[in-house]
């Protein structure tokens, strides 16, 4: 599997397909600091969504580098297809990864931020990016074009369940309160940004755990699904 990955990330670069998701993040982080200084819980947070998004665009062009032919002989060279999609997730998390280092040093780096951030705030506000971007994932991979042949309904699909998403909190507070429990099925991108901004940022203790919990079983429960049916189209 790890020469699938290798290979991947190869093809993937030579396509240049990564250039237009990458420099947007980029431009975007860049921009977002172009003021100091800058609250860092509530930065990280934002800059988090913004990954959020761009991993799901990465995603969606790392699942449709393939062809066909080649998607099914690397299958039959991995004897499984599971193993491939897990390889194909991986490489997408690989590039998320090095996006989100990125965004967490570079206000850091460029003393961007109105104090310093101490172990606790960058270890939650890390994990907050790595979380989010493992979500845009595991979303964006239902409607690639393994699961989808119309990039008309993926992209549409895709976009709208993200709105749907950022606004899952907006969403909640409209609802009346005796069907509020349907946001449960709208993936929890914003669960944990309300939270932080709520946060006592030198203090663990203060901070609620269950959004960060929710979030890894939602990402698990999408990626086991994503898995299981792709497997089945193949």
């Amino acid at each position: 599997m790890k020469e699938v990955i290798t290979y991947s990330l190869h093809d993937y670069i030579r396509s240049h397909k990564y250039f237009p998701p990458i420099s947007t993040f980029f431009v975007l982080i860049v921009v977002f600091y172009t003021y100091k200084p800058n609250p860092i819980v509530d930065s990280y947070a934002i800059t988090a969504l913004f990954l959020f998004v761009v991993s799901a665009w990465l995603c969606m062009s790392v699942l449709s580098q393939d062809a066909q032919v080649q998607r099914q002989l690397m299958i039959l060279h991995l004897r499984s297809s599971y193993r491939y999609y897990i390889a194909k997730l991986c490489t997408v998390w690989l590039i998320a990864l090095l996006l989100a280092v990125f965004a967490f040093f570079y206000p850091i780096i460029f003393n961007l931020f109105s104090d310093s951030v101490s172990f606790a705030v960058g270890f939650v506000s890390f994990m907050n990016h790595i979380l989010l971007a493992m979500l845009g994932i595991c979303i964006a991979a239902f409607f690639s074009k393994v699961m989808m042949e119309s990039a008309i309904n993926a992209y549409g699909g895709l976009a709208l369940t993200m709105i749907l998403s950022i606004a899952s909190i907006g969403i909640e507070n409209a609802l009346p309160a005796s069907i509020r429990y349907i946001t449960w099925i709208i993936p929890p991108a914003t669960a944990m940004q309300q939270p932080l901004f709520q946060w006592e940022e030198e203090n663990l203790s203060s901070l609620s755990y269950f959004p960060f919990l929710w979030i890894a079983i939602y990402t698990g429960i999408l990626m086991l699904l994503f898995l299981i049916v792709a497997n089945r189209r193949r």
